[in-house]
């Protein structure tokens, strides 16, 4: 063992060894040989002689340091609790009874254990004293055969007696070597912790205990029980029997939390950094069948074990119709509860009635939508968030790419990658600087490929608008949004990236290349207009359509143009030439300003050399102007009105 081996004597590694095996093969007896604790805490399990829940001890590794040995039950009932503790194992100890061998258990376990993703690990003979020594090695050679082809095939295989102590120190010395060889974990990202246990303790109050699946905590920290909506402040932390300034992933922690009482938190329930993750009724998983007893069939009723929670739902195939012993799949769950999981989380399968394991595999998204059966887009959109599940940047890009003309926020961005928000920011400063992803308004991100899309349909929405009205220079960015059904950040930021479109100030855009061309007839009513109006003053004109040499259709573009171009103010119908309108808002300024901010229509009706007809109209469109504004039956000045 190297010196880089060694943890000071009363630290914690960042490892979680985990018992596996068939019952009363001596997985308890083994763990209380090891560490001089007994794991089985419950009253019922002492009095049974029978592991029911999850037990925990401490180990001091040789090197230095505790380390965190859960016990699991083996009887076949407590499926569950064993699940509930296996997913956070990084060094499986199997235990196998020399005077039963491989059993029923022993055989799901293990199949547990590699879905679940288990990759070290060594094997316990246990109760050697009570077989003879050729029996013991029959019972060898049965469990190298077993473990063939899993992660524990060339594993450590230890003979052991835990009432002699036979072999202990054999069995110690290879658990060592396994804790030292597990890589260091990396305890970063937002805080998540499965719920294992929730007791009450005299004079401390509600204490939540379980193995982080990432982060760290401290006292003080604020957390939430995820989609509670509550906060919760962590009072104090314990790990291995001791008060700790922080908790990490990766060992056994217990938290002292005010604002919740024992009976509102519960096994399976997810504490996390607040805001990040969300409990959903729908996974999108990749699967593999184990089960030799039974097919899953599309719409199968199953029990998902995710976490520590168990949950009921069914198993719909993406991608077949029937799935068969060692074939895989791609699965959607609909699930009766919500539940936290995310990606690249380890889950098992077993059927709903029978309890027998199906299978397992990773979780690739969790959502509230549906993935739709035989979707060549759906299919693909597995593969690709499994090829990228171990590459946070790859997932990011994936994600980002799925999420289309939608985007998606920084914190749901975090919530897909299961990272906190400063890691994600972080993860997207290379696709913003390459132009993959492009930050939009609202904090949203986007896919650029999904603006280029959205982009061309706004080029061919306008296309068709310019059609419709050539005369008209400008579109309403509003009516455009509607046309190509898109959030107003999304198109605001295609506006803003697409050479082939110009905007202007007021909600209007154009195409680039739009330009407005009269016809010698157009040109000749358009100044026939502006000459009517320019000679009316600061009187009204009406103007038929039909009386400009035109079509109606085509009078009534030449009209619309000109008002949308601003050389023409309608108000009320009526037409007024803008250099007219101009003098008139100036005028009723100065009118107002006179008399202290009142208007008097009498009076200003008579200043103007107008009617009321035509008056009443005209201070409306000053109204929405934000030049005058009613007051009862009076009207004054807008404060700060100014004449531009």
């Amino acid at each position: 063992m190297s010196d880089a081996d060694a943890t000071p004597p009363g630290a914690i590694r960042l490892v979680i060894v985990g018992t596996a095996g068939h019952i009363d093969h001596g997985k308890s007896s083994l763990v209380r040989a090891l560490t001089g604790i007994d794991p089985d805490r419950l009253a019922e399990e002492q009095a049974r002689g029978m592991t029911i829940d999850l037990g925990f001890a401490r180990y001091e590794h040789a090197g230095g340091g505790l380390v965190g040995i859960i016990d699991v039950p083996g009887h076949e009932r407590f499926i569950r609790n064993m699940v509930a503790g296996a997913t956070s194992v990084d060094v499986v100890l199997l235990v196998v009874a020399a005077d039963d061998g491989v059993m029923p258990q022993t055989r799901e376990h293990l199949a547990i254990l590699e879905l679940l993703g288990a990759r070290r690990g060594l094997v316990a003979l246990t109760k050697i004293d009570l077989v003879e020594a050729d029996l013991v090695q029959l019972a060898a050679d049965d469990i190298e055969a077993f473990v063939a082809g899993t992660f524990l095939e060339g594993a450590p295989l230890l003979p052991v007696s835990s009432t002699s102590g036979q072999g202990l120190e054999a069995l110690r010395a290879a658990l060592d070597e396994q804790v030292a060889a597990v890589p260091p974990r990396d305890d970063g990202g937002p805080f998540r912790l499965p719920v294992q246990r929730v007791f009450s303790a005299k004079g401390h109050g509600t204490v939540v205990t379980g193995v982080p699946v990432s982060g760290r905590v401290g006292p003080g920290d604020v957390l939430e029980l995820v989609d509670s909506g509550a906060p919760l402040r962590v009072r104090g932390v314990q790990a291995y029997g001791a008060a700790r300034d922080e908790g990490h992933a990766g060992h056994s922690t217990a938290l002292n939390i005010s604002g919740a009482s024992k009976d509102e938190v519960h096994r399976g329930q997810v504490l996390a950094s607040p805001g990040l993750f969300h409990a959903r009724r729908r996974l999108l998983l990749s699967y593999r069948h184990v089960s030799d007893e039974e097919v899953l069939r599309n719409n199968h009723p199953v029990r998902l074990h995710v976490g520590t929670a168990e949950i009921m739902g069914r198993a719909v195939l993406l991608d077949a119709q029937n799935a068969l012993p060692g074939q895989d799949a791609w699965l959607q769950l609909r699930l009766d509860t919500p539940v936290v999981a995310a990606a690249g989380d380890r889950y098992i399968l077993r059927d709903a009635a029978s309890m027998e394991l199906l299978g397992g595999g990773a979780v690739l998204a969790s959502g509230t939508g549906r993935w739709k059966r035989f979707k060549p887009r759906v299919l693909d959109e597995a593969q690709r968030r499994r090829d990228a599940q171990h590459d946070p940047a790859a997932l990011l890009a994936v994600v980002v790419e799925l999420s289309g003309r939608r985007g998606l926020t920084l914190g749901a961005l975090a919530g897909e990658l299961a990272l906190t928000h400063a890691d994600t920011q972080a993860l997207l400063a290379a696709p913003l600087a390459a132009g993959t992803a492009v930050a939009a308004d609202g904090g949203l991100f986007v896919d650029a490929g999904a603006l280029d899309e959205v982009g061309d349909e706004v080029v061919a929405a306008l296309e068709a608008e310019h059609r419709r009205q050539p005369l008209l220079e400008w579109a309403d960015i509003g009516a455009l949004r509607a046309a190509v059904a898109v959030d107003e950040p999304v198109l605001a930021a295609v506006l803003r990236r697409d050479s082939r479109l110009v905007t202007e100030a007021g909600g209007r855009v154009r195409l680039a290349r739009h330009r407005v061309r009269l016809d010698d007839d157009q040109r000749v009513a358009r100044e026939q207009v502006l000459a009517r109006l320019e000679a009316a003053g600061l009187q009204p004109v009406a103007v038929d359509a039909g009386e400009l040499g035109l079509s109606a259709a085509k009078g009534r573009e030449l009209l619309a143009m000109l008002t949308a171009g601003g050389e023409v103010v309608s108000v009320a119908g009526h037409l007024y030439h803008a250099d007219a309108l101009a003098e008139l808002r100036r005028r009723v300024i100065a009118h107002g300003q006179a008399r202290g901010g009142a208007i008097e229509i009498p009076e200003l009706r008579d200043e103007l050399g107008t009617t009321r007809k035509f008056l009443i109209p005209l201070l409306e469109h000053f109204d929405t102007a934000g030049v005058t504004r009613r007051q009862g039956d009076r009207r004054v000045l807008r404060a700060g009105a100014s004449e531009a």
